[in-house]
């Protein structure tokens, strides 16, 4: 495992404790094709995840990144949290009650480089101070996916 890998690896487990969530999944995006696939996660209950592509036409908060070029949230602050997770791939497989989801761009660049997934099985919200918490480490991330997608573009 290259080391970038396991500094992903740390990141993500340190965001989940962070963030009280019970899964976080990254999703590099290697070219402008707005397609990609959930290359790492942690807290997952089954590998349904690495099946799943993420395109601007698809469903859930991913998709909704890709379109939006922002972090999107689906809790019970929505009144649709039910009929909209029944149309989420990830909360559908992972189980998962509350997520969110953000774009991975690094403080050099502004292109979308990934997507970072967090999700929860039992609590329903996200606190304002785990929104930030990923906001402040969402940087760090995305420099190891730029280092990864540039190692594998030459």
């Amino acid at each position: 495992m290259a080391i970038r890998e396991v500094h992903i690896g740390v990141e993500l487990e340190l965001l989940r404790s962070l963030t009280s969530s019970d899964f976080i999944a990254l999703a590099p995006l290697p070219d402008d094709t707005g397609r990609s696939y959930w290359k790492y996660a942690v807290g997952n209950r089954n590998d349904r995840y690495q099946q799943m592509v993420i395109k601007k036409v698809g469903l859930g908060l991913a998709a909704a990144v890709l379109r939006l070029g922002r972090w999107v949230k689906l809790d019970d602050a929505n009144p649709r949290l039910h009929q909209e997770r029944l149309q989420c791939p990830v909360m559908l497989a992972e189980r998962l009650l509350s997520a969110a989801a953000f774009p991975l761009v690094t403080n050099s660049s502004h292109r979308m480089l990934g997507l970072l997934y967090i999700g929860k099985r039992e609590q329903t919200r996200f606190e304002p101070g785990e929104i930030q918490a990923v906001q402040g480490r969402i940087h760090t991330v995305a420099s190891y996916i730029e280092d990864i997608l540039n190692e594998t573009a030459t």
